[in-house]
């Protein structure tokens, strides 16, 4: 990139990737799931992986393993901190569908750094407070503060 003269005055570059270039840094994860996991990932009708994209911003893709065909890869793209609560997300819902359908859940890696595993309604549900949450009693968040959950327990 060059700087241009404009009226006797040096004009700053332009950068090449237009407005995007001055937000934060993007990135990349995956995680590695059981390759049964990956339709409750999505959700009946895709509603899981929406709400996981809408709460975080994050976008999040599904994808076959490059090695074992066992397994399927969850692509997470966004900011760091977009990453890490759509990752938080994710694991949260695998740790409840396995634990309510038995340990079918063969690994799980993770190139980003993971959020406190047991988060369960500790937190106030957001969308259910704007009355548009789709989770129903399946939701990870509490609907009230009698659902309320201390962290770590």
């Amino acid at each position: 990139m060059q700087s241009r003269r404009v009226g006797g005055r040096i004009e700053p570059p332009i950068p090449a990737h237009g407005a995007a270039g001055g937000f934060g840094a993007s990135a990349t994860a995956k995680i590695s799931i059981n390759a049964s996991l990956a339709g409750a990932v999505i959700g009946k009708n895709g509603v899981n992986s929406k709400q996981i994209c809408r709460a975080t911003g994050a976008k999040l893709s599904i994808r076959d393993h490059d090695s074992d065909p066992n397994l399927r890869n969850i692509e997470l793209e966004g900011s760091f901190d977009q990453i890490k609560q759509a990752s938080a997300m994710v694991h949260e819902l695998i740790l409840n569908v396995s634990s309510a359908s038995g340990p079918p859940m063969k690994s799980i890696t993770t190139q980003s750094s993971a959020a406190p595993s047991n988060n369960f309604k500790t937190k106030l549900c957001e969308n259910f407070a704007k009355g548009s949450c789709t989770f129903g009693e399946r939701c990870h968040f509490a609907h009230g503060a009698d659902e309320l959950r201390k962290p770590g327990i």
